[in-house]
């Protein structure tokens, strides 16, 4: 038997890696194999039934070594992150059990480094050595005013571990102090370091560079007055061409094609940071971590998780409350994407999802699509047309549109994806088909021609399953929150 949970060791540091019988029977006759599972079934450890131990396969001499209790037992110091097996056999059974070996480092303090351009803006850097795996990096100011970096790299050395230099403009002179974040999600461990920008020094411009300056903002002038003109050109033509129905009305007419479904969240799925409310419906990030089972359809880095129900075929859409809570993403995904490690959330990897991270709102492309979305979403609504492969995205409250991406061609089971970047109190919440009017009266003409539009399903909802206590921490059911 091994441990339920992977065994967590810091770079350079020894690791044992755990396995006994059951029943607590004496091993004394039996032969002992430790061997890794990949990326070959290279022999670690291997003691005969005479108690002879042989020397391990060459990439693993001198790094590893067999411990027993009156040879009950054995555990090894862990070689490097990855599935290891143990196995017991005698001359009538054996058996063996498996264990897993993650690895993390926390690097060194940050160091930022400011430099004033010419232009008068400050570039920063962050710079930072020995983190595994891949870190997240992160500016904020002190009011906790978050923002992207301009440029990042994070690039192993010969050891593998990264060192990570990441970049920022600061264009606002009234910030006074900014610091670099840098996140280790594996250890949930962080480090952080903070420069004054309260004197900076002004650059002496030379003449040529006050006459590009004042060439510059005559051009500027010019180019806002031409803007202006053009934007109520723009404006006055958009209302002659404007369409009989508003936002909110074509969405209902869109609304009418597809299946409302009544998703709830797979406890199986979730990452062991993140509780489920008793309902499968709502769920929030915590700092402290879950004893769960390490289940092969389990997100293991990524604080994710899947919907139960599947789609392979049809139209469907389902809506999300997000409230003014921060740091989510939500979408969908296949039924098969890897849940281990840190692959990027991308339509290559089989994730289509848009995001709400610090301070603005994302498409999850390969180089993340920024979103200038009028009005911040309470409630985003997803549609899946299946069969035509597209997936889009929907403001729910007023029905503007957030984001499309480019059809594909679907194949394999497709399930709802949810994701919570930063822990709270206020959950990401799944909205019920009862919140929803069975129907609603769209105007279609000035005439008040109405017509009746159902939004429920005429089928069948699918099941939810029943609960399993042993997946999760539930926490008290909250009902969802009504839109304005």
């Amino acid at each position: 038997i091994g441990p339920t949970e992977p065994v967590l060791a810091a770079v350079g540091n020894d690791a044992e890696l755990p396995c006994r019988l059951s029943p607590n029977v004496s091993a004394t006759h039996m032969e002992l194999h430790w061997f890794r599972e990949a990326p070959s079934w290279a022999t670690l450890l291997h003691r005969d039934p005479q108690g002879r131990a042989e020397e391990p396969a060459p990439e693993f001499r001198g790094r590893v070594t067999l411990e027993a209790d009156s040879i009950r037992d054995p555990q090894s110091p862990g070689c490097g992150r990855g599935d290891y097996r143990c196995l017991f056999r005698d001359d009538t059974s054996s058996g063996e059990a498996a264990v897993r070996l993650r690895v993390a480092a926390l690097g060194s303090d940050p160091h930022i480094s400011m430099e004033v351009q010419a232009s008068g803006e400050i570039r920063l850097e962050c710079t930072s050595v020995g983190w595994y795996p891949e870190p997240q990096v992160q500016w904020k100011t002190p009011s906790e005013a978050k923002f992207l970096s301009t440029s990042e790299s994070r690039s192993p050395d010969p050891e593998g571990l990264f060192t990570v230099v990441a970049s920022m403009i600061i264009r606002d002179m009234s910030l006074e102090n900014v610091s670099c974040c840098i996140h280790n999600l594996l250890l949930g461990q962080q480090k952080e370091a903070g420069i004054s920008m309260s004197a900076p020094i002004v650059p002496r411009l030379t003449p040529w560079q006050v006459a590009v300056a004042v060439i510059l903002a005559v051009l500027g002038l010019l180019t806002t007055g031409s803007i202006v003109f053009i934007w109520r050109l723009y404006k006055d033509r958009f209302r002659e061409r404007k369409s009989e129905f508003s936002s909110k009305e074509k969405l209902l007419e869109e609304l009418s094609k597809f299946y409302l479904m009544n998703v709830t969240l797979d406890p199986d799925t979730a990452h062991p940071h993140l509780f489920l409310y008793a309902d499968s419906k709502s769920v929030r990030l915590e700092d402290s971590r879950q004893k769960l089972p390490d289940k092969a359809e389990r997100f293991d880095s990524w604080p994710c998780v899947l919907g139960r129900e599947a789609f392979t075929s049809g139209r469907h859409y389902w809506e999300v409350e997000v409230g003014d809570r921060t740091d989510w993403a939500v979408g969908v995904c296949r039924e098969n994407v890897i849940k281990k490690g840190f692959d990027p959330l991308t339509p290559e990897n089989g994730f289509w999802a848009v995001e709400l991270y610090g301070n603005g709102y994302w498409a999850l492309t390969p180089l993340r699509t920024p979103l200038p979305l009028a009005g911040s979403p309470r409630r985003v609504g997803v549609f899946l047309d299946y069969d035509s492969g597209d997936v889009s995205f929907y403001n729910m409250t007023n029905g503007s549109h957030i984001y499309s991406f480019p059809s594909v061609s679907f194949s394999g089971p497709l399930r709802p994806f949810f994701c919570l970047w930063s822990c709270g109190k206020k959950p990401l919440t799944i909205c019920s088909v009862a919140d929803r009017p069975e129907k609603v009266t769209v105007i279609a003409d000035a005439q008040a021609l109405s017509k009746d539009i159902p939004l429920s399903p005429t089928g069948e909802e699918p099941a939810s399953g029943d609960a399993d206590t042993l997946h999760s921490k539930l926490i008290p059911l909250q009902p969802c929150q009504k839109a304005p």
